[in-house]
């Protein structure tokens, strides 16, 4: 008589297979829950970093930023290069603001007004390079730096390009005291400033004017003490505008002369620059 073979799993092996199927099934869930706890981890995390902003200049609203100003004469001609150049050099200036560093761009009338206000005023909010994909939106990121920098500043320029004015007087000192009073000063403490100038640097106005005064005589006027004004802790770079007919104004005198000024009020680091056409 044929003994009967028993084909059925014996209770251990069933229990080992039951097992095994529970540890995966651990493991899988422990994966899952240390994935998602790396997600919030990172999320939180990247939540901490990110301060208000104003919605309008997309500035820090704690005041901790630094500034660029840049100041552009207009109460003269240029030439056709001239624009170029100057277009560029500020676009060029756009392009290397550091990540919240504020822009404030200003125009040199024919006039100062109290409590001047710049052209535009706005903080760099980058383009979303340095934005983690998985947790912001670099494509909206980059629309608030079109919308809110780049294409108002193209709109200023534009208009300073199709729309050429002259003026009877230049005040670049008050012009530069009224926005040293009106801006940089009010600046939280630690600011750094960089102030870019472009402009001829010829002074004229009603008390004084480089067309009437000497400016070896400038230091020891009344007129220098009413336009004195401090720079500690501000970067100047200075760009020279030629003239036409008006080139004894690119001298070393007067080069000099600038450079002194702002040394003087504080600046430790006054760049000079002539600048082409």
């Amino acid at each position: 008589m044929s003994k009967k073979i028993n084909n059925r799993p014996s209770s251990n092996t069933k229990r080992a297979k039951k097992n095994s199927g529970n540890l995966a099934g651990i493991l899988i869930i422990s994966a899952v829950g240390i994935v998602f706890s790396a997600i919030i981890y990172m999320y939180v995390s990247v939540s901490s970093e990110q301060v208000p902003r104003n919605k309008d200049n997309l500035c820090k609203v704690d005041g901790n930023y630094n500034k660029h100003i840049i100041l552009l004469d207009i109460t003269g001609r240029y030439s056709l290069i001239q624009h170029k150049t100057i277009r560029q050099t500020i676009e060029k200036e756009v392009e290397n603001l550091e990540l919240d560093e504020q822009l404030q761009f200003y125009f040199i009338t024919n006039s100062v007004v109290a409590g001047v206000k710049p052209l535009m005023e706005v903080c760099n909010p980058g383009k979303g390079e340095n934005v983690d994909a998985a947790f912001g939106n670099q494509a909206m990121i980059k629309k608030k730096w079109e919308d809110k920098l780049y294409k108002p500043l193209n709109n200023i320029l534009t208009d300073f390009d199709t729309n050429q004015k002259t003026a009877d007087k230049s005040p670049i000192f008050e012009t530069v005291q009224m926005i040293n009073n009106a801006s940089i000063k009010k600046s939280k403490e630690g600011t750094k400033t960089r102030f870019t100038i472009i402009s001829d640097f010829i002074q004229h106005s009603d008390d004084y004017s480089f067309f009437r005064n000497k400016i070896k005589n400038f230091w020891t006027t009344t007129y220098r003490q009413k336009v004195y004004t401090k720079f500690d802790n501000v970067d100047v770079n200075l760009m020279f505008m030629r003239r036409n007919g008006r080139e004894e104004y690119l001298n070393d005198e007067y080069l000099d002369f600038w450079k002194k000024y702002f040394t003087e009020s504080g600046s430790k680091n006054v760049v000079i620059k002539r600048v082409e056409g």
